[in-house]
């Protein structure tokens, strides 16, 4: 961890906080990730030894804690208070970054497993009917059509790699670039739909309610290309 040797918090929040990877390891976990295979398929240009380097660093630091899974060899992480005051740290950079920094980011580094999944943590449930449901999103890459399922119970959303039996009630497909400038507000899911970037075939009412329950990232606010319709 670097020293700024400087008596200042901005200079010490820095030291923790800006060594590299470390943001977005505490991204992920606000998104829901605890495991090391989680950080590992969200986070896929961090190396492994990377990454424990530090899951190591931020529960010396205290930001985390590790603990054994019940049962199994496994360990999670998970945010201690110290590590949840991040929180607003990491919004208010996603705001500047989408507001000021947008145009220069690689869209080629676009992470559909990553988008299917935010989009599972921003569903708005309110809107849902009651009820467990499945959702099937089939996402054209430059590498091919990659394939993976939402499934909705209980209030919560999870995605899956493979259907484990659910029929499915919504088929969403649609190229990457289109489904991310759905996620950051640059089209809006009825648009997106009308003019045939995205298709949705399935339950009458989840596809006729979609702009509803669909959300979108907590940065699109901020997005100067925010679509207004």
């Amino acid at each position: 961890m670097f020293d700024y040797e400087e008596v200042c918090p901005v200079s010490k929040a820095a030291s923790l906080l800006c060594e590299r990877w470390t943001l977005q390891v505490l991204r992920e976990m606000f998104m829901g990730a605890t495991r090391f295979s989680e950080f590992r398929q969200y986070l896929p240009k961090m190396s492994p030894t990377l990454l424990n380097s530090r899951l190591k660093l931020l529960e010396e630091q205290g930001l985390i804690i590790k603990k054994r899974i019940p049962e199994k060899k496994n360990h999670e992480y998970q945010l201690t208070p110290m590590g949840r005051a991040v929180r607003p740290i990491i919004a208010e950079m996603g705001k500047w970054g989408i507001r000021y920094a947008w145009e220069s980011m690689n869209k080629q580094a676009m992470n559909a497993a990553v988008l299917v999944r935010d989009f599972a943590v921003a569903l708005r449930f309110e809107q849902l009917p009651e009820g467990n449901f499945c959702l099937q999103f089939n996402v054209q890459e430059a590498e091919g059509l990659y394939q993976c399922f939402v499934t909705i119970a209980e209030g919560r959303a999870e995605r899956c790699e493979e259907n484990i039996g659910h029929d499915v009630d919504l088929y969403l497909t649609a190229d990457l670039e289109t489904l991310a400038r759905v996620w950051y507000g640059e089209l809006a899911p009825a648009n997106a739909v009308e003019s045939g970037l995205l298709k949705v075939v399935g339950h009458s009412y989840l596809a006729k309610t979609l702009s509803q329950w669909l959300g979108v990232s907590q940065f699109a606010d901020c997005n100067p290309r925010r679509a207004s319709g």
